[in-house]
Parts: structure tokens; C-alpha cells; sequence
């Protein structure tokens, strides 16, 4: 006869046994969690994503407010900062020149970005951006007589973090724009200074006098933008082109120097991989998402567009002649627009000289 003994460790080995795993069991659990998740990461994923586009709208609209505030103590009531370098410089017009840091991108001399084209050594430093006073109280200082030891200010300026002008999804070049961005591999804020372009497609041009003129709300007071809650001020610079996307098939819009046509039938992705979707914001300050896969061909409507009117084709014409023309230059789509017809335009006091150096048409 078993001892109590005996009979206790009996009793504790069985239910040691039934307490016990089985293989199948073990797998069966881990199973269940990697099902679980499977089905949990694209929801977390899709939750940061959101979250970086919140912060990427929140970036838009402080950028608005000072492009606004700025326009206020402008005694031009300029939208968007002009740069100092305009007219004297290719593409120095404020696309990206309006604020952030200094670029690394395509360094005239060498390798090295301290040499960038939108480095501080070049004229485009942060002390040069118009923007950079107002959302950064006291601005910066200009370096670009000043380098520093080693050029330790150059290189400071290009390491600078303004969190404002850094889109949390910048993942650099996406696909429809500058190829030289491209050939960097660089994020936008560290190509250009910044993660968002200003909107300053200029459209247009006297043929008369050969002054460039202005049907956009770049080189326009603020308060000759008929339409600013649905004008284009600033967007992430994944879709800069994306008006553009595929309208070189109807003959309008052309390719910017230096990009890839606007014929090219690529699938433009914002920085928060939706095709042709990106965050911008708009001149009157406020912020949000628009999608932009190419622009309107708008219907002729011959009472609002001027006779004689400014082209972007050869030749300038009245009537129906001149609708063909000015479709080339109603940027439009749903919920958003870039031309300010029918505000009329504004005359620069630059000449057709300069055109072709500053690239007017967008």
C-alpha cells in the first residue's frame, strides 16, 4: 500500500502534466499572435502615418500664418517673399528661397554640399529667406562672407533642425520633379532647405512691352487674390509638378527646365503615399488635402478672358485665338487653383530678359 507520502507526489506529478503545453498548443498560440499581428500593423502604420500628415498640415499652416503676416508688413503686400538673388540667378525667384535652412543639394564646386547652390556660401541661407524672421524670432545670422573656421557657419547652417519646415514624411525625391533632386538622394529639406514649395508659378507675359506679368498670387499683393481660401500658397514638394502631371499631352505646360516633362505619365506619390494627394495650404491661412493630377482644360468662357491677353503660346490672339492661349494657364482642379483669374494680372517690372532666366511659367 502506497504511502501518504507516495500518494501526495502522485498527485502533484499529474498536475504538473496537466498544466504542460503540448507542441501543437505552443504553435497554435503563436499562430493566433502573429494573425493578430498581421492584422495590427497595418493599423498602427496607417495611425503614424496619420499622425506624421497632421503634423505635416500643422507645418502648412504655420507657414501660411507667416507667409500672411508677412504680406501684412510688406509694403507690396508680396504673398511670397522675393528673394534677393531673383533676376540675377537661375531659379532664384522664393520656391524654396521663402524660409528654411541652407541646402546640401547640387554643389556648384565638388562634392562637397557646403559648395550647394542653396547653401548659405551661394546666397540662399537661412539669414536670406524672408519667412525665417517671422517664425524664428530675431532671424539668423548671414554667413555668406563669413564662413568660420573650416566653414564651420556654411556647415552649421546646413544642420540646422527647423522642425517647421521638415515634413515628418520627407523621403525625398518622389518621382515627378527636378532630377538633379533626384541625382541627390536627399530628403527635400536637406536638398533645398526646406520640405514644402512655394506656389509661385508666374504665368504669363506682355508681348507688347516684353514686361513678364503676374496670374498668380506670386508677385501679386495678397489683396488682389480674388479666391485665397481656394489659392495655392505652400505644398509639400512631392507634388510641386503634379498640376502639371500628363498635361503636356494637350500642348500645355511644358516641361520646367531641368524636370521631367510634364508628358511623363508617372504616378506622382506624396510623402504620405496617397497617388497624386499631397498637403497644402492655401493664402487665406488655412491648411489641408488636395489632389492634383494634372489641371482643368476649362470650357471658353471669351467674356473673362482679356483680348490680347499675356500667353504662354507663341503667338498672342483675341477671342477664341486667345482661349487657346489661356488654357495653357488656368491651373485649377477641385478645391484648388493657382492661376487668379479673373483678378487681372499684375505688370511686373521685369523684362522678357530676365524671363528665361527665372523660368516665369512655374
Amino acid at each position: 500500500m502506497a504511502s501518504h507520502k507516495q500518494q501526495r507526489m502522485r498527485r502533484t506529478d499529474g498536475r504538473r502534466r496537466t498544466q504542460a503545453f503540448t507542441l501543437i498548443e505552443l504553435l497554435v498560440v503563436v499562430a493566433i499572435i502573429a494573425l493578430l499581428i498581421s492584422i495590427l500593423l497595418p493599423s498602427l502604420k496607417r495611425a503614424r502615418e496619420q499622425a506624421k500628415m497632421v503634423a505635416s498640415t500643422a507645418n502648412l499652416k504655420g507657414i501660411g500664418t507667416a507667409g500672411i503676416t508677412y504680406a501684412a508688413s510688406d509694403s507690396k503686400e508680396m504673398t511670397i517673399p522675393v528673394h534677393r538673388l531673383m533676376g540675377l540667378v537661375e531659379g532664384a525667384v522664393g520656391t524654396y528661397e521663402y524660409g528654411g535652412k541652407s541646402g546640401a543639394g547640387e554643389p556648384l564646386q565638388g562634392n562637397d554640399a557646403v559648395d550647394s547652390k542653396w547653401g548659405t556660401q551661394n546666397g540662399r541661407g537661412p539669414a536670406t529667406r524672408g519667412l525665417n524672421p517671422i517664425v524664428y524670432k530675431g532671424g539668423f545670422t548671414d554667413y555668406q562672407n563669413l564662413m568660420g573656421p573650416n566653414r564651420q557657419n556654411w556647415r552649421d547652417d546646413a544642420n540646422l533642425d527647423l522642425g517647421i519646415f521638415k515634413d515628418p514624411s520627407d523621403k525625398g525625391y518622389a518621382g515627378h520633379h527636378y532630377v538633379s533632386w533626384q541625382a541627390s538622394g536627399l530628403t527635400s529639406y536637406d536638398h533645398y532647405g526646406t520640405s514644402y514649395s512655394a506656389v509661385t508659378s508666374w504665368i504669363g507675359r506682355l508681348d507688347g512691352d516684353c514686361q513678364l506679368e503676374s496670374n498668380s498670387s506670386f508677385l501679386k499683393p495678397i489683396s488682389r487674390v480674388p479666391n485665397p481660401a481656394n489659392t495655392l500658397y505652400f505644398m509639400e514638394n512631392a507634388g510641386r509638378f503634379g498640376y502639371r502631371a500628363n498635361s503636356g499631352l494637350n500642348g500645355c505646360g511644358g516641361g520646367a527646365s531641368g524636370s521631367l516633362g510634364s508628358d511623363v505619365l508617372t504616378v506622382i506619390k506624396g510623402w504620405h503615399g496617397r497617388a497624386y494627394t499631397f498637403q497644402v495650404s492655401f493664402v487665406d491661412g488655412h491648411a489641408g488635402t488636395v489632389r492634383m493630377e494634372g489641371h482643368q482644360v476649362p470650357a471658353p468662357v471669351l467674356g473673362r478672358y482679356p483680348s490680347g491677353a499675356p500667353c504662354c503660346c507663341p503667338n498672342g490672339g483675341e477671342g477664341a485665338a486667345c482661349h487657346t492661349c489661356w488654357r495653357c494657364v488656368i491651373f485649377r482642379g477641385r478645391g484648388w487653383q493657382i492661376d487668379t483669374l479673373p483678378a487681372p494680372s499684375v505688370v511686373t517690372n521685369i523684362g522678357c530678359d530676365l524671363g528665361a532666366v527665372i523660368n516665369p511659367i512655374g
